[in-house]
């Protein structure tokens, strides 16, 4: 008995002490799992605030600075002009909207939301409409909101990419009413969102995206207030585009009028842009142009160029190169020709260091790709872009070389003819060396032709390569001179491009000379362009040209098949001429050329010889001819029997063009001879001006004698 009551009272305790043990292990669990709990709290909230403050630190700097430029500033202006009512500048705005969505595209690129805060921090939002700037900023200080709830790194990527393609979308939901293409001189389009369609493209993008809203906490406030801040930016964002679009247009008539020579036009489209948009100034600088073509400020009154130029140059410091050009070229037209010549230098000085910031602002035009499919919208581009980049007639070194041919100082404008290239060179702006070429054609004239008047001495040599979709290329050098330091540039034509428009290809390496009587290689050229969405390669190439830049001249240089087509140019154009006029007109030459072309003719009676030269199983019929013509940049064949031979040989030597035709193969006197009387023989003479005819008989001697010369 007392042993069963003794066992029982020592199961109780066991009991007992068990039921201790268990609660005690519940009490500890609990108090475990609390302060796992309290643990993990504190460290989310502990992340929550690193987050934070990660946030704060990427997302401030672009916030505080696009607020701070949203706060419009008064600035100042031309003191001829009254204060405008519009604080911003519109070709700012459509920059920087540009520059902002060119990021946000390249978002892959840039690998994280970092990087793309930290480039659109870097741009400038000084003038950009505060509207775009505010709009602008609140849709990023909602993603600051959202992105500070991504405490993973795989959470913050997938938002990122998320957010990306969102604002992308919407920004596509557009409606485009009007002509996009008015008249071809640009758009005059009306744009508005389309908040239906917006909401049908953000419902199917939500779609195409759950896995990675998966991994996105809070993605539904992507949907939420993002998506109502987007589509408000979006209105006020089409709103200034189709602002800018309205000053386009005014501008393209105006480039047009100015490439016309229409200069009261220019005048009167530029001021109603610079009414429109009084703090751009690309039509600033038209009118000014316009008002020296007009010879405005010559006389009594005023000088209003000047004290326009003046105060374009107070209010844009930045991009003074192109005014103080302006400045110079009406100071030259005025007869003060050393001040002129102090503002071609200064802005030849400021030109390599604005042309980076200027050239910049070609960044809006490349949306308007459209205009590269026209003749008049290409004009326009090639315009623009000499104004601000300094090419053509905005090259402060060709105005001055221009300054010293007028002075007769061939020396010094040779001089500054090649620093002008020598610029270009270093800038690597290929695309602007054929308005280059063509202000110095046309505007320096026969003082640039002196430069190196054998330029036709020299032959572009192109063929595809065995393997890839390249050219090899090359340049014969039939001229005496060794060009040094030469860098050849390919021009070419492709389908679907307009006539004289090309798109240039750099050669890959610049050889350090080009031999005289030798062929050069500038190795191979992979050829590959994305003309208006359509690649183009080698077999789409319809002409191919080149430029030759060197220390000692920069030329162009073109094959065989061009130089022919050239002639037979020259020639129907000689034919059509002479159908619609009683008299041939000859040799058509501007007043620059006549002196020089005049002297040659004169001499070249006495100055030319034809003989023949006998082989072993034919003979050859060799002329000569005065070095000097080479100027005319000729193109010879010669007339025999109704036959057209090219020469199979065409040498400078000395002062000496040598020509080398195929002769027959029976000649007086040779053997098997029947000593019949040859024809007579006609030297043609093409040149870009009009054609030369030299008319050979045979002589009693068995060779030819000049018989006459005919224009």
């Amino acid at each position: 008995m007392v042993e069963a009551s003794t066992s029982k009272v020592g199961a109780d305790r066991k009991d007992s002490t068990l039921r201790r043990s268990v609660l005690g292990c519940s009490v500890l669990t609990l108090l475990l799992l609390a302060a796992i709990a309290a643990s993990w709290w504190v460290l989310r909230e502990r992340a929550r605030s690193v987050q934070l403050e990660r946030a704060e630190s990427e997302f401030s700097p672009v916030l505080e600075k696009m607020q701070a430029e949203a706060n419009p500033k008064s600035t100042s202006v031309a003191a001829s002009r009254p204060a405008p009512a519009i604080s911003y500048d519109i070709d700012r705005t459509a920059q920087v909207i540009h520059q902002l969505d060119a990021a946000l595209a390249g978002r892959k690129d840039a690998g994280s939301l970092r990087s793309y805060l930290d480039e659109i921090g870097q741009l400038d939002y000084r003038g950009v409409a505060p509207e775009v700037l505010k709009a602008r900023s609140e849709l990023l200080s909602v993603l600051q909101e959202i992105y500070t709830e991504q405490l993973k790194e795989s959470e913050q990527e997938a938002l990122w990419e998320l957010s990306g393609e969102i604002i992308l979308t919407a920004l596509s939901t557009v409606e485009v009413g009007g002509d996009l293409e008015a008249s071809g001189l640009g758009s005059s389009a009306s744009f508005n969102i389309d908040r239906q369609r917006a909401e049908q493209a953000l419902g199917e993008l939500r779609a195409r995206q759950q896995d990675q809203r998966e991994r996105v906490a809070r993605s539904a406030a992507l949907d939420g207030r993002l998506i109502e801040v987007l589509l408000d930016y979006s209105e006020i964002y089409y709103r200034y585009l189709e602002e800018w679009d309205r000053l386009c247009v005014l501008r393209d008539r105006a480039y047009l009028a100015a490439a016309a020579g229409r200069w009261s036009e220019v005048k009167e489209l530029s001021a109603r842009a610079i009414e429109l948009a009084p703090h751009e100034t690309e039509a600033h600088i038209l009118e000014v142009l316009a008002r020296i073509e007009l010879g405005e400020g010559q006389g009594e009154g005023p000088d209003v160029p000047r004290l326009l130029l003046q105060g374009f140059i107070q209010d844009h410091p930045e991009q003074s190169a192109p005014a103080l050009l302006l400045l110079g070229l009406h100071k030259m037209r005025l007869g003060d020709r050393e001040s002129a010549r102090l503002d071609f230098q200064q802005s030849a000085s400021y030109y390599p260091r604005q042309a980076e910031r200027l050239g910049a602002s070609t960044d809006a035009y490349r949306q308007r790709s459209y205009l590269r499919k026209t003749r008049e919208g290409s004009r326009i581009l090639s315009l623009y872009k000499s104004t601000v980049l300094g090419a053509g007639g905005f090259s402060p070194d060709l105005q001055l070389a221009r300054l010293a041919f007028e002075e007769d100082d061939w020396e010094q404008g040779r001089r500054k003819v090649m620093d002008h290239f020598s610029r270009r060179r270093a800038q690597q702006r290929w695309d602007l060396i054929l308005a280059d070429l063509e202000f110095c054609r046309e505007l320096l004239g026969e003082n640039y032709r002196r430069i190196f008047p054998e330029e036709a001495w020299l032959d572009l040599e192109v063929k595809p390569t065995l393997i890839g979709s390249g050219l090899k290329l090359a340049v014969r050098n039939r001229s005496p001179h060794t060009l040094h330091n030469a860098s050849l540039v390919l021009a070419l034509q492709f389908t679907d491009m307009h006539p004289e428009d090309y798109e240039t290809f750099p050669a890959a390496h610049t050889e350090p000379a080009v031999l005289a009587h030798k062929t050069t290689s500038f190795g191979d050229l992979d050829i590959a362009l994305d003309l208006h969405g359509v690649a183009k390669g080698r077999d789409d190439i319809v002409q191919h040209r080149a430029v030759l830049i060197t220390d000692e001249a920069v030329i162009w240089v073109d094959t065989d098949s061009f130089k022919i087509a050239e002639a037979e140019e020259f020639r129907a154009r000689r034919f059509r001429q002479e159908a619609g006029s009683s008299s041939a007109p000859g040799l058509q030459l501007t007043s620059p050329h006549s002196s020089l072309v005049e002297k040659l003719l004169a001499g070249l009676r006495n100055n030319t010889a034809l003989r023949l030269e006998k082989g072993v199983l034919r003979d050859a019929l060799d002329v000569s001819l005065p070095r000097e013509l080479a100027a005319l940049r000729p193109i010879f064949r010669l007339h025999r029997d109704g036959s057209m031979l090219t020469p199979s040989e065409n040498i400078i030597e000395g002062d000496r063009i040598k020509l080398s035709f195929p002769g027959p193969t029976k000649l007086p006197g040779t053997a098997g001879s029947d000593d019949q009387v040859e024809p007579e023989l006609v030297l043609d003479i093409h040149t870009p001006y009009g054609g030369i005819e030299l008319s050979y008989s045979p002589d009693q001697g068995g060779g030819y004698t000049l018989k006459e010369v005919e224009r």
